[in-house]
């Protein structure tokens, strides 16, 4: 549908659409023209989410951050939990206001409060401070959800109701910090009273759900550094004691320094063997030399004594060069003791000796000298290695106890690194989140910029704007419907939706006849009848077969204006001067009511028999048939029966020079019925051309304008 036809439909309706908006404005003055004045009151409240400062500079100017800080002020400002508070602490107020002054009761503020709580109540619900009446409000009204508080709270009251709060708007101003909040009320000291308390309100559940938020997380990551400081002294007492039991005061210097002293002993410990077994192969050699008399010498229970003696010297002095502090006095004692020693053990072979010579013509006295010194060089040697081999064994029991300590050191120290970072990790969290709460504090204390105002004068009155948009809401409702129908309406309506539909030529049309008779439709039906008669005279001039020409007047179902349109044409030819001849089917029982001439033939008849036109004509009965010869007739209009109704004769169809379908303009068109028309196009070579018919007033003046 064009804008142009739905212009045209709108204009149609041009009643409906005045009277309806009309009805309407007319309708809403009547009803809202006592509507209660309303009182407005506001305030304005610097958030700085925006661009407020906190302690780490500037608040960063992120928009989707901004806004969703925004969002959850303004709807904890308009929640039902800031609402149901607002409503206790009003109710609070007022029932210790009148307490203290029963004179208020009568003012219209206090209406509500003494008509919605008995007196025993109120005096029940009243503390000593407006503190200690809004705990008991508040209490009594979480008893159970019947009591009158809630009742009152989820009523309709125009003061101490939820209903009543639904007036609070909260908005920001533009792309600022601040934001805006509106209550209206019936009572200008009421909507300033409300709209502080609900200020009030807003401003502590804000503080509290931000600083709550933190407060939570300080506790957790106080418990949490508290047990990882548990963690790490236990760890470290652990290590404390471990080093205390094992007396390590430095594992990696003592390690090191008892490995490196294990490598210099064993260099010395080779040496020492290298000497001992020069020594002792010495000492050997000069006992061969004497053949065993030194034997005698070593018996001696004071050699004994003195080789024993020389012996603890020698380990003595051993001990205290290799291993010892190196005390110069004492290991010069030491040695001047083996000295000694040594010189009593000469004296004692010199006194025991014989004078005689060797097996080899060696002095005894000589041998016995060498055999002194090397005797006491064995014995000194062998005291050094006894010394140097159980420092060897120390060695290596300090190795087998030092070997796990330093596993077990290396496991604590991972212990008490894994502890310490856990501990600096959950302090730098405890630091960050104190950070936090400091911040949060610093900016959660909202600041009022506007306090509410108490308004002087009521808003302007809405009954015009209510008026207006009452008429423009039933002008687009009714406009709306009606093309809305008509879109929804698939009718052929018009010759052009015709064509669209029926896919065949629209030869013309047939106005409505049940319409009211007035000049404009007979005129406006006189045309239409006029255009289908020129239509059939060219058509008659200009064909090639001799006359008559014949027309077939055909409807897919019964009731469909072909009838009409036969005694219009067959009239107005007649009214020509046209010789015309109307055959109608004697099924229809139809009285021709025209002056033109009329025949009825047998339907059924012509159909079994399949007549052609001269014996159709022959076997016809009259009905209205003035003087008229056969070949004097220019044109013949002959109605068939329906096409779906009953059988066509079908010799008569060949003869046809032009076959006129009607369809009603009020039905739409259907598959079967296009269907139906193929096959009367099958049935004839006559062109088929639509006639439609009961076409509206509106539609035939748009058809033939």
């Amino acid at each position: 549908m064009s804008l142009y036809e739905i212009f045209r439909l709108l204009k149609r309706k041009w009643v409906l659409l005045l009277l309806v908006p009309l009805v309407l404005s007319v309708s809403t003055y009547f009803f809202a023209r006592q509507l209660p004045q309303t009182y407005s009151s506001d305030t304005t409240i610097y958030t700085g989410i925006a661009s407020g400062y906190s302690l780490t500079g500037n608040a960063a100017a992120d928009y989707n951050t901004t806004n969703n800080a925004f969002d959850n002020l303004i709807n904890l400002i308009t929640s039902r939990s800031t609402k149901e508070e607002v409503v206790y602490s009003l109710l609070a107020k007022h029932l210790f206001e009148t307490s203290q002054q029963p004179s208020l009761l009568t003012s219209p503020t206090y209406e509500g409060l003494r008509e919605s709580l008995p007196a025993r109540l109120r005096q029940q619900l009243t503390g000593t401070t407006q503190e200690a009446t809004l705990d008991k409000v508040r209490a009594f009204a979480q008893t159970n959800a019947s009591n009158p508080v809630q009742r009152l709270l989820n009523s309709a009251n125009p003061t101490y109701s939820l209903a009543a709060l639904k007036n609070l708007t909260a908005s920001r101003i533009g792309a600022s910090d601040l934001v805006r909040l509106y209550f209206d009320s019936h009572d200008p000291d009421l909507a300033r009273t409300t709209l502080s308390l609900v200020t009030q309100v807003f401003l502590n559940q804000s503080r509290n759900l931000r600083e709550g938020q933190t407060t939570s997380v300080i506790k957790y990551y106080e418990e949490e550094l508290k047990r990882a400081k548990e963690r790490l002294d236990k760890a470290e007492a652990e290590n404390l004691a471990f080093n205390r039991e094992n007396n390590i005061i430095n594992f990696e210097s003592q390690s090191n320094n008892v490995a490196m002293q294990k490598e210099a002993l064993a260099g010395q410990l080779t040496e020492m063997n290298q000497q001992y077994a020069g020594a002792q192969a010495a000492l050997n050699a000069v006992n061969r030399k004497l053949g065993g008399r030194q034997a005698s010498l070593m018996s001696s229970a004071q050699m004994i004594e003195q080789r024993r003696k020389l012996s603890r010297l020698s380990a003595s002095i051993a001990d205290q060069e290799l291993f010892g502090q190196n005390d110069p006095n004492k290991t010069k004692q030491l040695k001047a003791e083996a000295d000694r020693a040594a010189q009593a053990i000469q004296n004692n072979v010199d006194v025991l000796s014989v004078q005689s010579s060797s097996a080899e013509g060696i002095p005894n006295k000589d041998l016995l000298g060498e055999w002194v010194q090397n005797m006491v060089l064995v014995e000194s040697n062998k005291a050094k290695l006894d010394v140097m081999n159980r420092r060897r064994q120390e060695f290596e029991r300090e190795y087998q106890r030092m070997a796990p300590l330093g596993a077990t050191l290396k496991r604590i120290g991972r212990e008490i690194e894994l502890a310490e970072k856990a501990y600096l990790s959950v302090l730098a969290s405890l630091n960050a989140s104190k950070a936090t709460q400091q911040n949060t504090a610093l900016t959660a204390n909202l600041k009022i910029v506007d306090p509410p105002n108490l308004p002087s004068q009521p808003k302007s009155n809405k009954l015009l704007m209510m008026v207006l948009l009452s008429g423009l809401g039933g002008f687009v409702c009714v406009a709306g419907t009606i093309v809305g129908l008509g879109l929804l309406d698939k009718s052929l309506k018009n010759p052009s939706e015709a064509m669209r539909q029926i896919g065949l030529p629209v030869a013309g049309m047939t106005l409505d006849s049940q319409a009211p008779p007035t000049k404009q439709l007979q005129a406006a039906q006189q045309r239409s009848l006029d255009q289908l008669v020129r239509h059939i005279l060219l058509k008659a001039n200009t064909s090639p077969v001799p006359p008559p020409f014949v027309v077939g007047i055909f409807s897919v179902q019964r009731q469909e204006g072909k009838t009409t349109l036969c005694q219009g044409l067959s009239q107005r030819c007649h009214e020509m001067g046209v010789q015309t001849l109307a055959l109608y089917p004697d099924t229809d029982g139809a009285n021709p009511g025209t002056d033109a001439p009329s025949l009825f033939y047998p339907s059924e008849a012509a159909a079994v028999q399949g007549w052609q036109l001269d014996q159709l004509i022959q076997h016809a009965t009259p009905k209205r048939m003035s003087e008229i010869s056969s070949p004097d007739v220019q044109v013949v209009l002959v109605e068939f029966p329906a096409l779906r109704e009953e059988a066509l004769p079908v010799g008569l169809l060949r003869q046809l020079n032009l076959v006129f379908l009607t369809v009603p303009a009020t039905r739409a068109w259907r598959m079967t019925d296009h269907q139906t028309v193929e096959q009367l196009r099958s049935a004839t070579s006559a062109p088929v051309e639509v006639v439609l018919s009961g076409v509206s007033q509106h539609h035939g003046e748009e058809a033939m304008a």
